[in-house]
């Protein structure tokens, strides 16, 4: 699997490069070497021993797809938000309805986890302030921004990802800041 991980980085590293002098190969190598030893635990389940991981090679495959499919929606997700965004301060009453979101999911994988706390903050009008134990708390500039959060879309895309079979329930609470006087 790491084999695979490296030759698909390398690869990639080769094609944007577009360099073929010995040193930027180099480069490649040791760059697509760095990041293979740093996601060597990845792909692997919460609890799986170290150095032994209990996917397979289809399995790993579909991740990848499934992590690919994420990917595109998260883009569609952060074009809809920028132009949620520009309207809402481009509005000449700035309709803004700041808040914090409280949200707990049922990730269990820390990695899960981190991208979901990334990909909040990737998403125009929203930023992952805290996460502790799987309790975020987020920023929000009106509650419609955090709405695929509430709805829990981007927790069951990624709960697929990892194979996490559960439906996706958190519990969220919002809390609007006071007004200013």
């Amino acid at each position: 699997m790491h084999i695979l991980r490296f030759t698909a980085l390398y690869g990639f590293w080769v094609v944007l490069s577009g360099r073929f002098e010995a040193k930027y190969l180099l480069i490649g190598a040791c760059a697509a070497a760095g990041v293979t030893f740093l996601t060597r635990d990845l792909a692997r389940p919460d609890g799986a021993p170290a150095g032994k991981s209990p996917l397979d090679f289809r399995a790993f495959i579909a991740a990848t797809g499934r992590f690919f499919s994420y990917s595109l929606w998260l883009l569609w997700s952060i074009v809809q938000s920028n132009v949620e965004v520009a309207y809402l301060v481009l509005h000449p009453k700035l309709p803004i309805r700041p808040g914090l979101l409280s949200l707990r999911t049922k990730l269990r994988n820390r990695t899960g986890q981190i991208i979901l706390a990334n990909s909040i903050t990737l998403t125009p009008g929203t930023i992952t302030v805290d996460l502790d134990d799987g309790v975020y708390s987020v920023h929000a500039l009106v509650p419609s921004a955090a709405q695929s959060l509430i709805d829990a879309k981007m927790q069951s895309k990624l709960e697929a990802i990892f194979g996490e079979n559960e439906e996706a329930v958190t519990d969220v609470r919002w809390t609007d800041r006071p007004a200013k006087k």
